[in-house]
């Protein structure tokens, strides 16, 4: 198990190096290609597993020795660990934005805003997987098309407002039954989380947008989208409360 942690960690420390020299537009694919690569290496399974086994094991050995300031030393340290991660996705997602073009359709990104609720972090939604959501989505200030302003405007929920309460909506992860933003945000999202995230056009609904039968459109081209929401079952498991 130490192995791959020292294995995993130290291509992650030796791909991070190469980031400063990836500044400015002209390296932008292959910096974003960097990111994507520390980004799967956090999130390897195995690697994942070694960290938490590393972890079981030292909360076993402070349990055995009774030794209270050892318990506060790990506390401390796994609260750092959770900072850096949170500090590395920031910048991997301030990485992807960085030196973007001003034509809107080239924009790529998802944004967390905010942690609404925490999770269990133990059920993560896997390829292939049953995810249940629920959601609310509105635009972000400034949208407008055609002379509307669609600003702050709710376009989309699961809240049936008869029966007072969310009804789910249920998909397959990594099966393209959404959009893009959506799947990044639930690979760091466990059971029961709840996020505030925003997504740019280019993983949601891009230049075309989205038009009912009459033409009229639902979600305008090149629209921002904000979306409070709740990952309320994974592969069957629903969230507790």
């Amino acid at each position: 198990m130490g192995d791959i942690v020292a294995d995993v960690e130290a291509k992650i420390a030796a791909l991070k190096l190469r980031l400063p020299d990836l500044e400015g537009k002209a390296n932008k694919r292959e910096r974003t290609a960097v990111n994507k690569e520390i980004y799967n290496l956090e999130n390897d399974e195995a690697y994942v597993a070694a960290v938490k086994a590393q972890l079981e094991g030292a909360r076993s050995e402070v349990a055995a020795a009774d030794d209270k300031a050892h318990l506060e030393k790990l506390m401390s340290e796994e609260a750092a660990v959770a900072e850096r991660n949170a500090a590395a996705m920031a910048k991997r997602l301030e990485a992807q934005n960085d030196d973007a073009p001003a034509d809107v359709d080239e924009e790529c990104h998802m944004e967390i805003i905010k942690v609404l609720k925490k999770g269990d972090e133990e059920t993560y939604p896997k390829p292939g997987e049953s995810v249940s959501l629920t959601y609310r989505g509105r635009f972000a200030e400034g949208t407008t098309h055609g002379g509307v302003d669609y600003s702050g405007k709710e376009f989309d929920t699961t809240w049936d407002a008869k029966r007072k309460q969310h009804k789910p909506l249920t998909f397959q992860m990594g099966a393209n039954r959404v959009i893009r933003g959506w799947e990044e945000a639930l690979k760091a999202m466990s059971l029961g989380q709840s996020l505030e995230i925003s997504v740019g056009p280019k993983w949601a609904y891009r230049k075309g947008g989205v038009q009912d039968d009459n033409g009229a459109y639902v979600i305008p081209p090149n629209a921002t989208l904000l979306f409070q929401m709740e990952l309320a079952a994974v592969g069957g498991k629903k969230a507790a409360g």
